[in-house]
């Protein structure tokens, strides 16, 4: 055997390694996504209430949570809250994370003269200001307010709380 064709069989080699870990790391991610919603592991998630009573206004609404989280050894209990808003086209509730894309403060409902310019949310920490759909409109924040994807067990609304989806727009 020659030095060039060990170095190509060796290349083929890696490769072929390569893409067999590849796929096979792409195995479990496809499995979680055909998971039954009822065989979610709910425990360390926040129980925003009924489905039902989460979908009646008026919008956009706060709704504050208590949960316990337990991480190995340690358990604590998490307090907050999120804002809820209904898409009326298609009838889904958008669940956003109060926290400023800026730098991590907490936004609020808009004072009313902030509210006549259209400013739902605002970060009083840097100026920060959203819509009401959680846009960034004005002031620092560099995206929109964080989503919490919902999981619906037996008619309540879960979220996972330390895991929010970060928008880009």
């Amino acid at each position: 055997m020659t030095p060039k064709h060990s170095r190509r069989q060796f290349l083929k080699n890696t490769a072929k390694g390569t893409f067999s870990l590849m796929a096979m790391s792409a195995v479990p991610l496809s499995l979680t996504a055909c998971n039954d919603l009822e065989n979610i592991n709910t425990s360390a998630m926040a129980n925003l209430g009924p489905l039902e009573e989460l979908k009646t206004g008026p919008f956009p609404k706060k709704v504050d949570y208590v949960v316990t989280i337990e991480d190995g050894w340690i358990t604590q209990e998490r307090s907050g809250f999120v804002f809820i808003q209904l898409e009326e086209k298609n009838n889904e509730m958008m669940i956003m994370s109060p926290i400023c894309t800026h730098l991590g403060c907490t936004a609020s409902f808009a004072k009313e003269e902030q509210i006549k310019n259209g400013v739902t949310f605002f970060c009083p920490c840097h100026g920060g200001q959203y819509d009401e759909f959680g846009n960034n409109i004005g002031g620092p924040p560099p995206r929109p307010l964080d989503l919490f994807q919902p999981f619906i067990k037996d008619g309540n609304v879960y979220i996972p709380v330390l895991s929010p989806t970060e928008r880009n727009v």
